[in-house]
């Protein structure tokens, strides 16, 4: 700024603008020096002490009474039923049941007399049937009791039809019985007895074998006939003869009784793979 302006007079209006600012600045550097003060001061304080007090326990603690039990909540007023229409309620009272067909009930009443009608045939046709099944089987049982005895009556024939044939043949084979009756008798007995056997035995002799070897059995009797022992005496040497001559005297049994309704007590019999000439 040169001398000039320095010394130039100033106008109203600037003089003013130079007293705001003055005062303004001098507003600010107030604040500023307050507030360091204030700042100083709480640095420099000192703190206050402390007191601490030490218990041996705890003090008990309060247990807080429970609140009151809410009262109870008001009844809710129960909605009252709604009420019907008394003229609707009159109307369905005097409705009148529908009217049914007579003809309807008519093929209702012929419908059910219809079925039970058919219950009932069905019935009497089970009852046919089971009287029917009834008369068959027993019809069946006699004609099977009828077989069994012309059965029986056969086997009966064919064995006095074989005894007869072995009393008269020649040769009979080597026997002895017990103590019933003459030796003689009892022979003939026990050559019967070897010709019905021998019917039942089923073995292919073997070519070669000797006419000179024979299987001897012992049968024991019961008074009836019926076999209480058979014993191998004397195996003819060829097992399977022996075996085949057991399972005929097996199916042999009961064995017939002699013309006087007897039987000996023991027969021994042999039996001859191939027979002597």
């Amino acid at each position: 700024m040169t001398a000039a302006a320095l010394h130039r007079p100033r106008l109203p209006g600037e003089q003013h603008n130079t007293l705001s600012s003055f005062a303004l600045a001098l507003a600010m550097h107030a604040l500023l020096f307050g507030g360091l003060s204030l700042v100083v001061q709480w640095r420099t304080q000192p703190e206050a002490p402390v007191v601490a007090e030490l218990w041996g326990s705890l003090p008990p603690v309060e247990v807080p009474a429970p609140p009151p039990a809410p009262p109870p909540p008001a009844p809710k007023a129960e909605p009252e039923p709604e009420r019907r229409d008394a003229d609707i309620v009159v109307k369905q009272e005097k409705k009148e049941p529908p009217k049914v067909d007579p003809d309807v009930i008519k093929k209702r009443e012929e419908e059910k007399q219809r079925v039970e009608a058919e219950k009932k045939r069905i019935e009497e046709e089970k009852k046919r049937i089971e009287a029917e099944k009834k008369k068959l089987e027993a019809e069946r049982k006699r004609a099977e009791a009828r077989q069994a005895a012309e059965r029986e009556a056969q086997r009966k024939a064919d064995v006095e039809r074989l005894l007869a044939q072995a009393g008269s043949a020649q040769g009979a084979p080597q026997v002895q019985t017990g103590p019933t009756g003459g030796a003689r008798g009892s022979a003939e007995y026990a050559a019967r007895l070897v010709a019905y056997i021998k019917q039942f035995i089923v073995f292919p002799v073997p070519e070669g074998t000797s006419p000179q070897i024979y299987a001897e059995f012992e049968v024991e009797l019961l008074p009836t006939g019926e076999q209480a022992r058979v014993r191998l005496v004397k195996p003819s040497g060829l097992a399977g003869y022996d075996a085949a001559v057991e399972r005929a005297i097996g199916r042999a049994n009961p064995f017939p009784r002699k013309p006087d309704g007897t039987v000996d007590r023991v027969v021994t019999i042999r039996f001859y793979p191939v027979e002597k000439r």
